[in-house]
């Protein structure tokens, strides 16, 4: 929606020639495509894949060390994936422009990622911008990290906060989970804040012990 108002409003120059776009072989569905653009700048068309993700990382703080919340995944499998399955496509067959070949990729990959606990000693990597906000993550199996947690003030987050903290269910504690901690129950998975900062309480599985991914 941004893309097509934005250029339809003359706000950017990135015209929208298709999206969602089903990739087949032999009538079996093989990939899709998030977006083809046509640059109106550089007069060329352009693939962008998107993804938001949520990835805690280890030492040594690779690529294959960000894992998400499902262990399969990491931010050096999804990066090899955009590269080698969703960037192979040279000619793409829309719906309103025919048949169009791609002049450049890119892959955008929104989200957040998460330290372990009181980790102290990060240093960003030349791959990552050294704005990017950094958040924090505890295993869930880690009981001694857990008990020493101000549990209350630690509030679970709504679905829809695990991309912008919500202060409305701070203020409305009927309509919020209850403080962890207040009726004794222990942390389950997920995200929480305590007051602004977020805390994802997860089970961790780091990629060097699932096979060497």
């Amino acid at each position: 929606f941004w893309l097509e108002d934005g250029f339809a409003r003359g706000l950017h120059a990135f015209e929208t020639l298709a999206s969602n776009i089903q990739l087949y072989n032999d009538k079996q569905t093989v990939g899709e495509l998030d977006l083809i653009l046509y640059n109106h700048v550089q007069q060329q068309t352009e693939h962008w894949e998107l993804a938001i993700k949520f990835f805690m990382g280890s030492q040594p703080f690779a690529p294959q060390d960000w894992v998400g919340i499902n262990s399969n995944d990491n931010l050096q499998r999804k990066m090899t994936y955009m590269q080698n399955k969703q960037f192979r496509s040279v000619w793409v067959d829309t719906a309103d422009h025919g048949r169009v070949k791609i002049d450049k990729r890119y892959g955008v990959i929104k989200g957040r990622f998460f330290l372990p606990v009181h980790y102290t000693d990060f240093t960003y990597p030349d791959w990552l911008e050294p704005t990017f906000p950094m958040h924090e993550w505890c295993d869930i199996n880690d009981k001694t990290t857990l008990a020493d947690l101000d549990k209350s003030s630690l509030r679970q987050a709504h679905y829809i906060e695990w991309f912008t903290k919500r202060d409305f269910y701070d203020e409305h504690q009927s309509l919020s989970s209850l403080p962890l901690g207040s009726t004794g129950q222990p942390p389950k998975a997920g995200l929480y804040f305590i007051e602004e900062r977020p805390l994802v309480i997860y089970p961790y599985v780091s990629a060097s012990s699932e096979n060497k991914l």
